[in-house]
C-alpha cells in the first residue's frame, strides 16, 4: 500500500501528481493557489482526495482499463459558488481513457476512486442486475439518493483515514490491503445497487440460508482465523451480497461481517485464557486473528464481552494488567 499526502501552489504540479491520469488543470479563480492531494493506492485501487482554494478547470483522460468515480466531499451552496447547479451534484463515472472536463468551484473537496475495470465487471456479474451492469459499462453519471452518496463518501473517507493514521507491521500489511480493497469494491457495488431500489428481494428457502451460514463459517475457519471479506465469501459460495446478508440476518440475527468478527474475538479470548501475559501479549494475540488496529479491536472486544482484553483472566489466573495497576489507571 502506498500513502501520499502533498500540497501545491501550482495546479499543473497537482495534476501531474496523480498517477495514470493524462490531464491538465487550469486555474480560473483569482489569487494565490493552495491545494492538497491525499492518495492511497494498492495494486487493485487508487483513492484520492483533492482540495482547492480557487476555482479550477480539469481536463484530460482517465486511466486505461480503469473504472473511475468522483463525488464532492461536501456540497457547497450554489449561492456561494455562482453555480445554479453544482458540477458534482451526481456521481461522475469514467472508464478506459474517457475524456472529461470538470469545472471545480472554489473550495471544492473532491473524493475519487478507481478500480480495475474488467475485474469489477466480473465481480458485478454476481452482485448486480443486467441493468446495473449496463450502467457500469456506459453511464457517465449516476443520479442516486442522498443516502447512497453519503455511504460512498463515508467509505472513501474511511479508506483515507485508515491508511493515513495506521502503520501496520510487515505481517499486517497484506491484511490491511485486502480489507481496504474490499471496502472500495463494496462502495462501487453499493453505488450501482442503489440505482434500483425496486429490484425484487432475494428469495431462498430456510435450508439454503442455513447452508450458506454453515458453509460460510467453515470457510472462515479454514482461512486460519484471519478476516475473510464478504466478496470473497460470495465468490466461494456463488451468491450475491444480498443473499449472503439476508441469510445471516435470518439465521443468526446479525450480518456476516459482525458474525465473523465475533468468531475471531472469541478465538482471541480463548488464546488469552490459555496463555500468560508474559508468553503472549494482547497485541500479538489480536494480530494472530487478523486485527491490525488495536484500538478498534479493544472496542469491539469490550462491546462483545463487557471487559477490555487486558482485563481477561489469563492461564495463570491474572489479567494482563495487574489489578492494582488497573485500578490506579481507572482512578487516573
Amino acid at each position: 500500500m502506498n500513502v501520499d499526502v502533498r500540497h501545491f501552489n501550482d495546479v499543473n504540479q497537482h495534476a501531474r501528481a496523480i498517477p495514470g491520469w493524462a490531464q491538465d488543470y487550469d486555474q480560473l479563480g483569482r489569487g494565490a493557489l493552495s491545494s492538497s492531494l491525499q492518495q492511497v493506492s494498492t495494486g487493485h485501487f487508487l483513492v484520492f482526495r483533492e482540495r482547492f482554494n480557487r476555482q479550477v478547470v480539469q481536463c484530460g483522460r482517465c486511466p486505461d482499463q480503469r473504472l473511475c468515480l468522483a463525488v464532492s466531499e461536501a456540497m457547497p451552496e450554489p449561492a456561494s459558488t455562482g453555480w445554479s447547479r453544482h458540477p458534482l451534484s451526481q456521481v461522475v463515472l469514467l472508464r478506459n481513457r474517457e475524456e472529461f472536463m470538470l469545472h471545480a468551484p472554489q473550495g471544492l473537496s473532491l473524493l475519487a476512486a478507481n478500480v480495475d475495470y474488467e475485474r469489477f465487471l466480473q465481480i458485478a456479474d454476481l452482485h448486480l442486475s443486467p441493468e446495473q451492469r449496463a450502467l457500469a459499462r456506459g453511464s457517465r453519471g449516476l443520479a442516486v439518493g442522498d443516502a447512497a452518496v453519503l455511504r460512498l463518501r463515508q467509505a472513501l473517507q474511511q479508506v483515507l483515514a485508515q491508511a493515513g493514521t495506521h502503520e501496520p507491521n510487515e505481517a499486517q500489511t497484506g491484511a490491511l490491503d485486502c480489507a481496504l480493497d474490499d471496502l472500495v469494491l463494496n462502495a462501487f457495488l453499493d453505488l450501482f445497487d442503489a440505482v434500483d431500489h425496486a429490484r425484487a428481494p432475494t428469495r431462498c428457502g430456510g435450508a439454503v440460508r442455513s447452508y450458506i451460514v454453515r458453509r460460510s463459517r467453515e470457510l472462515m475457519e479454514e482461512g486460519g482465523g484471519g478476516a475473510m471479506s464478504v466478496l470473497e465469501l460470495c465468490a466461494r459460495l456463488r451468491v450475491s451480497r444480498r443473499t449472503l446478508q439476508i441469510s445471516f440476518q435470518t439465521e443468526a440475527g446479525i450480518g456476516p461481517l459482525e458474525y465473523q468478527r465475533n468468531l475471531r474475538l472469541n478465538a482471541v479470548r480463548r488464546r488469552l485464557g490459555q496463555t500468560t501475559a508474559q508468553a503472549l501479549p494482547v497485541g500479538d494475540a489480536a494480530a494472530e486473528m487478523g486485527f491490525f488496529h488495536l484500538s478498534h479491536f479493544a472496542r469491539h472486544y469490550r462491546e462483545l464481552f463487557g471487559e477490555l482484553p487486558s482485563d481477561t483472566l489469563r492461564a495463570d489466573g491474572r489479567p494482563t494488567v495487574a489489578w492494582s495497576d488497573h485500578r490506579a489507571l481507572k482512578r487516573a
